[in-house]
This record gives structure tokens, C-alpha cells and sequence, in this order.
């Protein structure tokens, strides 16, 4: 199995570089999922498209059990920088977060299984919009609510990770990956002139401390045994140098490993 992996290197370099220079948002994923449909309905699965929106289902084989090998595959707001030959062809959008490594890798192995021999059903999960929401949800929850996991026994993923060596696996004994909430606030005050603070209410001035408390959260409220992680990665408030505005909006992250923690933050 794994010299046949390796025969398929070249191939899945290739389908990744071209997943890297055409990179999609969340929920604008086109092109990648009509890639993704073809390439999978030309190695024989059954495939089904626009679940979840634009997410892509395929499987092989039939009955129990059910096992499911989930990719996401939509790219982020951020402007490449590199200089290769693959380099991003959408400009202000690139797969800085390995997507497009992980659809390579799920049509890597769902060709592998083809020549396989197997009892129950492999189902493939091409998921979109990993990475932001419709304003309400995710690809995921879009996805099963479309029924992308009915009837699955067992769910397998990976992520890429640029600090592991080419040709290493890690696997973690507990959590491989944190949960994650975003974090939206606003901070309203009073606006005026920025020569009468005196007159106003300051939300820039009061962020300040919101975001302080904040990061005093998982240091004060959560024992040193219950890692944690609140950022905020964004912060918008005004227009001008010499107005001070109504109000601040906030953007942050809030990461964890357990339910329990995450209701305590």
C-alpha cells in the first residue's frame, strides 16, 4: 500500500498545485468542487455535489460500516507573497491553511481504494467554508444538515502541519486539534472631538481594558491544567485622528479542548 502511495505522489502534487492557484472562500468553492466531482466521478464513486452549499460527497463500496475520510477545502482572505510557479492566480486569496493539500490527499487515497478490497462503505466529505461562516454556520453543520453523515460510524481526518518533516505522521494519544468559538464585541460609547475627551465616552480607551481582562481570563479563571487560548485578532473604532468614535468592534478567537472549558470561557 505504501509503495502504491508513493506512485501516486506526482499526480497529488499536481492536483494540489492546481487547487493552490486557484484558490476559493468559504461557500465560493466552484471550481474546486466541480474538480473535485469530476475527479471523483471519473474514479468511480458516487458523487453527489452542492451539499452544504458547495461541498461534495463520493463513495465507494456498500452496507456497514460506514467510514467517512473528510477534507475541508476553501481557502483565506490573505494575499500570497511567495514566488512559485503555483502561485495563487486570485488575487487577495490564497490556501495559506493546507485545504488544498487536504483535497489532494483525500483523492490520493480515494484512488488508492479503488483497487482495494472491502467490506461496508468509504464515503468522501469535501467540506467548504472551513474557515467562516454564512453568519449563522459553518460547511460542516451545512453539510449534515444536509445529511452528509447520515448513518456514519466512524469520521477520519488529518491536518498538514509545515513543522512536521516530509514523510512523517503524527498522531496524538488524546486531542490532535482545539475547538474553537469566534469572539465578536462592541464596545459602544459616546463619540466627540479628540481635544474633549473629557466630554466623551471612549470606546477605544475601554477596549483597551476589555481586551487586558480578556486575556487575564484563561490565566485567572481556568486551572494551569486546562490550556486555553483567547486572542483577538482584530479591532476596528473610527475614521479619523481627531474624532473619537461611538463605537469599537471586536474579533477574537477563543480555542479549548474540553466542553467543560469552553462553557467557562
Amino acid at each position: 500500500m505504501l509503495n502504491k502511495a508513493k506512485a501516486l505522489q506526482s499526480q497529488m502534487v499536481t492536483w494540489r498545485r492546481d487547487i493552490h492557484m486557484h484558490p476559493e472562500l468559504g461557500f465560493e468553492e466552484q471550481r474546486t468542487s466541480a474538480l473535485i466531482a469530476e475527479i471523483m466521478n471519473g474514479l468511480g464513486y458516487r458523487v453527489r455535489t452542492g451539499v452544504g452549499k458547495t461541498g461534495v460527497v463520493a463513495e465507494l463500496g456498500d452496507g456497514k460500516p460506514i467510514v467517512a475520510i473528510r477534507a475541508d477545502m476553501d481557502a483565506l482572505p490573505i494575499q500570497e507573497a511567495n514566488q512559485v510557479p503555483y502561485k495563487s492566480k486570485n488575487d487577495g486569496v490564497m490556501h495559506a491553511c493546507g485545504h488544498d493539500a487536504h483535497v489532494a490527499i483525500a483523492m490520493g487515497i480515494a484512488k488508492l481504494l479503488t483497487d482495494e478490497e472491502f467490506s461496508g462503505t468509504v464515503r468522501f466529505l469535501f467540506q467548504p467554508s472551513e474557515e467562516t461562516d454564512d453568519g449563522e454556520f459553518s460547511g460542516a453543520p451545512r453539510m449534515i444538515e444536509d445529511g452528509a453523515m447520515e448513518d456514519v460510524d466512524n469520521v477520519l481526518a488529518l491536518h498538514v502541519d509545515a513543522s512536521t518533516p516530509t514523510g512523517e505522521i503524527e498522531v496524538a494519544t488524546e486531542f490532535a486539534s482545539a475547538g474553537v468559538d469566534t469572539l465578536y464585541a462592541t464596545i459602544i460609547g459616546q463619540g466627540g472631538h479628540g481635544s474633549a475627551p473629557h466630554e466623551v465616552i471612549d470606546p477605544i480607551f475601554i477596549s483597551g481594558y476589555v481586551i487586558l481582562a480578556l486575556h487575564g481570563i484563561v490565566s485567572r479563571k481556568l486551572k494551569p491544567s486546562d490550556p486555553a487560548v483567547i486572542s483577538i485578532g482584530s479591532i476596528h473604532g473610527g475614521v479619523a485622528d481627531n474624532v473619537i468614535p461611538v463605537e469599537v468592534e471586536l474579533l477574537g478567537t477563543i480555542r479549548y479542548f474540553t466542553a467543560d472549558v469552553q462553557e467557562k470561557l
